[in-house]
């Protein structure tokens, strides 16, 4: 039999922390002398060293008090159970945390494109992240074709930890900020240049894909934003400058494709 502070120096276990134990029923001591004395014995070593292992583990306190309890009888822990429980909330909580990731991530390119977020806007991102990805499939299926998809796919999601995100975000508020702006103005045509660059880098120089796209996440007048930050005022002003842009880099650079003037050929 080994007395707590045997027991404590033999295991690396403070004195403090087996009274604990003891006190909470996690380990109790094989016996209790007359002095107030505790007593352990070569079976309370071994929940011992369970206890560490599976603190080490993750497991709480009265999670390992169940385990052990559960385990009275046959004198043996069921650890794949356990183990498996265990896994499964880890699961569970990297979900969670991912999700929660992905909220902030948003939120905090929501606050370069406006400079600053509403409680509305977080609200609306809680709404997107539940949305099913079953929907966003059946809407790329029924709207573009497999190469189309795949380069949509490739594009930058709010949600994720991506600095083609912070340079959008960041983009689009300028656009906000000049709003008031004529498209020959040339503030206008520096953001119209960055636009068509980013375009078509993002949607590989496929023009066809670039109006059909923009054409899909245009909302009407009155309707909420289907891209965020992307409203029908913010797009209207994109299409008029943008739009001058392309009509006077043709004159300048004449019969070549329009895009492809400002942004070099694939061929060379």
């Amino acid at each position: 039999m080994y007395s707590i502070g045997q027991l404590a120096e033999k295991t690396n276990i403070s004195i403090r922390t087996l009274r604990y134990y003891d006190e909470i029923g996690l380990l109790k001591p094989a016996k209790v002398a007359d002095s107030g004395y505790r007593y352990y014995s070569g079976r309370e070593i071994k929940l011992l060293r369970h206890i560490a292992a599976l603190k080490e583990l993750g497991f709480t306190l009265a999670a390992i008090k169940k385990m052990l309890s559960s385990g009275k009888e046959s004198g043996e822990i069921d650890w794949k159970a356990y183990l498996d429980f265990e896994l499964t909330a880890i699961a569970e909580e990297r979900r969670r945390l991912d999700e929660m990731e992905k909220l902030l991530q948003i939120t905090r390119h929501a606050f370069e494109m406006k400079g600053d977020v509403e409680s509305e806007d977080i609200f609306l991102f809680i709404r997107s992240l539940s949305v099913p990805s079953e929907g966003r499939e059946t809407f790329l299926a029924q709207n573009f074709t497999e190469k189309e998809i795949t380069i949509i796919k490739n594009l930058p999601d709010l949600s994720a930890d991506d600095p083609r995100n912070m340079a959008w975000a960041k983009l689009i508020r300028e656009v906000k900020e000049h709003l008031h702006e004529p498209p020959s103005s040339a503030v206008s045509q520096e953001l119209a240049a960055r636009i068509v660059e980013i375009s078509m880098d993002w949607f590989q120089r496929d023009e066809e894909l670039i109006e059909k796209y923009w054409t899909l996440i245009r909302p009407e007048k009155g309707e909420e934003a289907k891209v965020y930050g992307m409203d029908a005022d913010v797009m209207d002003h994109i299409d008029r400058i943008v739009d001058w842009y392309l009509e006077h880099l043709e004159e300048v650079g004449g019969n070549g494709s329009q895009i492809s003037s400002q942004t070099g050929s694939t061929d060379e």
